[in-house]
């Protein structure tokens, strides 16, 4: 199992950064626009429960891959877990911690398994992560 993590301190309330990333439409907005990210199925707003269907580029590919909101604490946490896809198993975790009294600390926690199959022996962990 591979484990990526990254964070990134924003300037603003943890409750205005958790809403922020709640919506879809504004994770198109913050994702590299090489990544081609649209979602086909997504509610407004996520909640325990909500299923998002989605696509991405990858290596020149078009992978469509479904993700379910499984675990929701607001305003400290959401995870999210690939249910359809081509990884054998990938989780999504999003933390929020308070750095000051204006500014959070947003953590992103994956881990994941590659794929099986052919796919899998041409899938790094460093071309996931690139």
């Amino acid at each position: 199992m591979t484990h990526f993590e990254s964070s990134v301190t924003v300037h603003c309330p943890p409750d205005a950064a958790f809403n922020f990333l709640l919506r879809p439409n504004n994770i198109i907005k913050i994702s590299p626009p090489d990544m081609g990210l649209t979602f086909t199925t997504a509610p407004k707003v996520v909640e325990l429960g909500s299923v998002l269907e989605f696509k991405v580029l990858a290596r020149g590919q078009v992978q469509k891959i479904t993700h379910e909101i499984i675990h929701f604490e607001r305003p400290l946490q959401f995870v999210e877990q690939q249910i359809r896809g081509p990884f054998k198993y990938w989780v999504h975790t999003h933390l929020f911690h308070v750095a000051d009294g204006e500014s959070v600390v947003i953590t992103d926690k994956i881990e994941f398994e590659r794929p099986g199959g052919l796919i899998g022996l041409l899938v790094t962990e460093e071309k996931i992560l690139d």
